[in-house]
């Protein structure tokens, strides 16, 4: 009798330590995941600011190709992009010209254990350019972010570019692994979590600075000769932990080794419990008889086994829903296993309508989303565009298999990062700093042209009054009279060129929605009829604080544009609603649409398809929603027709 409670002991413990150990796995998996999303993240931004530098850093190589720089010109520059500082190094590495009042002897700068300038690839033509990453500022805290490229021309040296890296490095430790593995400290039953490689320590939970090394630790050593998870009991700080060792991969390359510390304090209570029922249930059931005594043992072994699973289940749970990325698995038979909270804010759905369903039984748009993500990116680390609930998505993807030793899909999970916020951003910074360099070229195109301008219109005035030929005075004044009505009509041009360069500051006031969609379509409506356009109009009641004129102006433009794509006979429809903290104005039109290539383009100063347009109004147009903190979209499929949006701040 009691070797029989013995054994049922045993077998519960066995099962309760597998219990904890595919948990244990399964927490590891999904950390490392986390883990390379994060570093993927952090390369992209590092990428997209080094870009950025690097168009500054070619303009400003085109206006030093000139001769024409001057410490102004590049504290001028520096200040209007946001860059800290701004050095021009000549063949032998000496600075020549700076944005700033140099604080050092006018030499570039130089690694600490180098003689030579970290670009000095540059300066001996081996690159054209390069990017020299973060480092720790000479003369003052903190960290920079510098690029370097070759000087044009006749010149040669180096220009080089500096960003302060102070908000970026606190970006980075808000969603760095460090921080991961922070937060992943602070649940109860997790005694570390350590990320280490051959050298040290690479990030671990706070307050610990030393562990097993893995030239010393032949179980450490194991797990990356052969790339697999092992688990360990071993001691920390005297306590009994379970540990499990992991390889960290980063785009397939391992860089360290993750090691998770599990308590054992409340297993170690939960079997110190389950003896001493056994005695006291073996002492009871001799009376009663082995019958009952093995019937009351297996229960209560069950009824623990029930518990401690749903304890260490509610524990992964917490972490998974407390997880910022979208986290979906399917199980063997393709049944949804998890689906976390940030999945549930993403579409929309409870996850208790769709936990233990197959992708056959969930909602249409919820099982098209899922099926073109696992079709076509499998095991694969990916940016894609997603349609989800009439919104277009920019997605960063991870479908990974967990396989079983016969070698059939176990699991199947979906990673999902929403970088639609970050990407749009970054395109209204393009934008921005393109429309910047664009009215700073129209303002000087603007002056060059409009004094040479007066003296020909001047002139054919006087020709005009002073002068009268003896033969062909009919033909002379056509001739003067088409002279002035030119000159007028490029004046208006130079005009609109200058508009553009310094724009009228916008005055707001508050407007009705509805009053605002009725005096546009009164302007607009007899244009569209008189061209048999079917015109309709439809606004939500909402309070706009815009600038009444310059917005009118705005939609009028893309209104007229939608006009003339628009064959006879076709539609336009102009609406405005209000989708949570946006409000949106759209213009619809079944003209022929826009080419792809072309999207980008429409928006550049000078650039039209018209034959007779100047390239202005969309530039204009784009001018007067950014002074409303506002953005403006395209959407067209040839040749179907396209939809400008005009998103403004509730």
């Amino acid at each position: 009798m009691f070797v029989s409670a013995y054994v049922e002991l045993r077998q519960s413990k066995t099962e309760l330590f597998h219990l904890l150990e595919e948990h244990s796995v399964s927490l590891a998996e999904i950390v490392e995941r986390s883990s390379s999303n994060i570093v993927l993240s952090s390369d992209y931004i590092e990428q997209q600011l080094a870009e950025r530098l690097y168009n500054n850093a070619y303009f400003i190589a085109r206006l030093d190709s000139a001769n024409s720089l001057k410490q102004t010109d590049l504290a001028s520059i520096a200040s209007e992009n946001g860059i800290f500082r701004i050095h021009i190094f000549d063949s032998k590495g000496k600075r020549i010209l700076s944005s700033h009042t140099p604080l050092g002897y006018g030499m570039a700068m130089r690694d600490q254990n180098m003689s030579s300038p970290v670009f000095a690839p540059i300066l001996s033509g081996d690159l054209d350019r390069m990017t020299i990453g973060f480092k720790e500022s000479r003369f003052m805290d903190g960290k920079r972010f510098a690029v370097a490229v070759k000087r044009s021309g006749r010149n040669h040296g180096a220009i080089v570019l500096t960003l302060d890296a102070k908000e970026i490095v606190e970006f980075r430790k808000k969603i760095g692994i460090g921080r991961l593995i922070n937060d992943l400290s602070n649940n109860s039953g997790i005694e570390y979590v350590v990320l280490q490689d051959s050298v040290g320590i690479i990030a671990a939970t706070q307050g610990i600075s030393e562990m097993s090394r893995l030239d010393n630790d032949s179980v450490l050593q194991n797990a990356i000769s052969t790339d697999s998870t092992i688990t360990r009991q071993t001691l920390f700080r005297e306590r009994e932990v379970f540990e499990v060792i992991r390889t960290l991969r980063i785009e397939q390359s391992i860089v360290g080794l993750l090691r998770i510390g599990i308590s054992m304090d409340e297993i170690r209570s939960v079997e110190n419990r389950m003896w001493r029922r056994m005695f006291i249930m073996t002492l009871v059931l001799i009376s009663i008889g082995v019958v009952i005594f093995t019937a009351i043992l297996a229960n209560q072994n069950y009824q623990l086994m029930s518990k401690k699973y749903e304890r260490v289940q509610q524990f992964t749970e917490n972490i998974l829903h407390s997880m910022q990325d979208i986290v979906i698995t399917f199980d063997d038979q393709r049944r949804i296993s998890i689906f976390n909270q940030r999945a549930e804010e993403f579409f929309g759905i409870p996850s208790e309508n769709l936990l233990g369903r197959t992708i056959e039984e969930i909602p249409d748009g919820l099982r098209n989303s899922l099926q073109t993500i696992i079709e076509t990116h499998r095991d694969t680390l990916r940016d894609i565009t997603l349609i989800i609930n009439e919104m277009e998505y920019s997605l960063f993807i991870s479908v990974s298999n967990t396989v079983k030793k016969d070698g059939s899909t176990e699991s199947q999970t979906i990673l999902i990062k929403d970088l639609t916020e970050s990407k749009r951003l970054e395109r209204e910074i393009q934008r921005k700093e393109k429309l910047t360099a664009m009215g700073e070229l129209a303002a000087g195109v603007a002056h060059e042209i409009r004094n040479p301008l007066n003296a020909i219109s001047m002139i054919a005035q006087r020709f005009d009054k002073e002068f009268l030929p003896k033969k062909g005075l009919k033909e002379y004044k056509e001739l003067t009279g088409v002279l002035k009505k030119e000159s007028v009509r490029v004046n208006g041009i130079v005009q609109q060129f200058l508009t553009f360069a310094r724009p009228k500051k916008i005055t707001l006031s508050h407007v009705s929605s509805m009053v605002l969609i009725k005096h546009l379509s009164t302007l607009f409506q007899s244009q569209a009829k008189e061209k048999k356009i079917n015109f309709i109009s439809h606004a939500e009641e909402t309070p706009l604080f815009i600038d009444v004129e310059q917005m009118t102006q705005a939609v009028l433009n893309l209104l007229q544009n939608a006009l003339d794509a628009t064959p006879e006979g076709g539609s336009i429809s102009l609406s405005l609603v209000t989708r949570g903290n946006e409000v949106r104005i759209e213009i619809i039109d079944s003209g022929t649409g826009i080419e792809e290539k072309m999207k980008e383009k429409i928006f550049d100063l000078y650039f039209t398809t018209k034959p007779n347009g100047t390239g202005m109004g969309l530039a204009i147009t784009q001018q007067i929603i950014m002074q409303h903190n506002g953005s403006l979209t395209v959407k067209s499929n040839l040749p179907k027709g396209s939809i400008f949006s005009i998103i403004l701040p509730a």
